[in-house]
């Protein structure tokens, strides 16, 4: 297998998941768990932003190698790095400052980061499937 393939298909398709499992689960556990503190849940959010910064290490390697997602087409190769990898962080950013802040409850705030950064990811993902004709 590749470092492509590993970067599009294993790291990419497990980040998408992550962020499904982080939405899906904070709101489970919201209504479920009430005020509580769930500890393990925060390690499935480290996970997943864990597995976005391996994305991008992939990704940077084979920018160094002269890889590119779509060669000849900025467009396509802009989309993926925003909605990949720039998008998603700037969620981050703002989804652990409000869940700091306390006005709303953290489980609720990353549910939205979950649902907002699947989203995002399955968009990054699937601008290179659509590009060359998986999907």
């Amino acid at each position: 297998m590749s470092i492509s393939q590993i970067h599009g298909y294993v790291v990419g398709g497990s980040i998408v998941g992550s962020w499904l499992i982080v939405m899906v689960l904070a709101l489970v556990l919201r209504v479920v768990k009430g005020d509580d503190d769930v500890p393990w849940f925060w390690r499935i959010v480290s996970v997943a932003q864990i597995l976005l910064a391996v994305q991008l290490l992939f990704g940077v390697v084979l920018l160094l190698m002269g890889r590119v997602p779509m060669p000849g087409d900025t467009f396509t190769t802009a989309f993926h790095f925003l909605y990949g990898f720039v998008f998603p962080l700037v969620v981050l950013f703002y989804g652990h400052k409000f869940a700091r802040e306390g006005r709303y409850h953290p489980l609720l705030v990353f549910s939205v980061v979950g649902l907002v950064n699947f989203g995002l990811t399955a968009r990054g993902l699937s601008a290179i499937l659509v590009a060359r004709g998986v999907l």
